[in-house]
């Protein structure tokens, strides 16, 4: 009976550690980077046959040379944060979704939008597509994964969701000073948020919060119509007039030159209006108000990036003393005007 429990237990002991060195000698991912360095090749062979100098030649050989002797391996992102190798943890912030997904080129094409603010060597993938990075098998990986957008606006049950990521974004980055609250205008997929447009809010707070609406409406809507007619305005190059954009429109943008709308409407402070708004369109409105009462442009109003500081307008006070035929006080509201001469005074003293 010995012999019969010591003969079954060896071949179980047999095929296990056979299954073992199988799988260890021919993953799963394996195959992944097999068909990548399978289809680099018949690529450079087939630039081998057009090409003609001979420079290029020899470069092209080389190339093809090292891919066809690829070296399989997994790899990994150590990303940043409290479980990181760095510190001496256990490693839960390793993602390596790039052992399988080994094309760089392809997936830097399919997140154009996103790769440049958000890098796959410091963010990884999970931060957005969920899943579990440091898993090697499809399986495991891919469990609760969100693979397209859809899918990760299905993830958005409540604006706890969205917070949450931009804490991970903020921990995953290399810049220490970087806090949750400079990805505020990102939108769940990691894209850029859209600007949706004062008439889509209008549509329901021209109701809701009516002396609101109406008193922002009659005064910072028209805020760009004011500053077009401004004699500095019109005598002022591009360069002088996209100061006046910054604050006077919606949703600029510094890189383009362009905005979103005229005049300080909805978005100006409460910021895009993407996120909060799909709460909104999906009954969740009390979320939608999470999200649109701390946006970045709601909480930096009067910081040193913001509109409404004290130096904003010194462009402007130049102008009217360099040109007396215009009064000053003509193109600031009363309110303004301890403003203007706190501005002056500092022009006088050369700060």
């Amino acid at each position: 009976m010995k012999k019969k429990l010591f003969f079954l237990f060896s071949i179980i002991l047999f095929l296990s550690s056979y299954i073992w060195i199988k799988d260890a000698a021919e993953p799963g991912w394996k195959k992944y980077q097999v068909a990548y360095y399978e289809q680099k090749v018949k690529e450079v062979e087939k630039e081998l046959q057009n090409e003609t100098d001979i420079e290029v030649i020899e470069k092209l050989k080389e190339r093809l040379a090292k891919l066809q002797n690829p070296k399989y391996e997994i790899k990994q992102i150590l990303l940043q944060g409290e479980y990181s190798w760095a510190n001496q943890r256990n490693g839960q912030k390793a993602d390596r979704c790039m052992t399988c997904h080994i094309d760089e080129g392809k997936l830097k094409y399919s997140h154009h939008t996103v790769v440049k603010d958000f890098p796959f060597d410091i963010y990884g993938c999970t931060v957005c597509h969920g899943g579990i990075g440091r898993m090697l098998d499809e399986e495991h990986a891919h469990h609760d994964m969100f693979k397209h957008k859809r899918q990760m606006y299905k993830r958005l049950e409540n604006s706890d969701v969205i917070f949450a990521m931009w804490e991970e974004l903020a921990t995953l980055s290399l810049d220490e000073e970087i806090e949750w609250g400079d990805f505020k205008n990102r939108t769940i997929t990691g894209e850029k948020a859209i600007y949706m447009g004062s008439g889509r809010c209008l549509r329901c707070h021209t109701g809701l919060t009516a002396p609101h609406v109406e008193r922002w409406k009659r005064v910072k809507f028209e805020s760009f119509n004011v500053i077009q007619e401004a004699p500095d305005f019109i005598d002022g190059d591009e360069h002088y007039r996209k100061t006046c954009y910054e604050c006077h429109t919606t949703g600029y943008d510094k890189e383009t030159g362009t905005y979103s709308e005229e005049g300080i409407t909805c978005e100006a402070c409460h910021g895009p209006g993407e996120v909060y708004g799909y709460f909104m369109d999906i009954g969740k409105a009390l979320e939608g108000q999470k999200i649109s009462r701390i946006t970045t442009a709601y909480n930096v109003c009067g910081s040193n990036t913001g509109c409404h500081r004290s130096r904003r307008h010194e462009k402007r006070v130049k102008y009217f003393r360099e040109h007396k035929e215009h009064d000053p006080y003509d193109w600031f509201q009363p309110k303004y005007k301890k403003l203007v001469n706190e501005s002056l005074e500092m022009i006088k003293e050369g700060k």
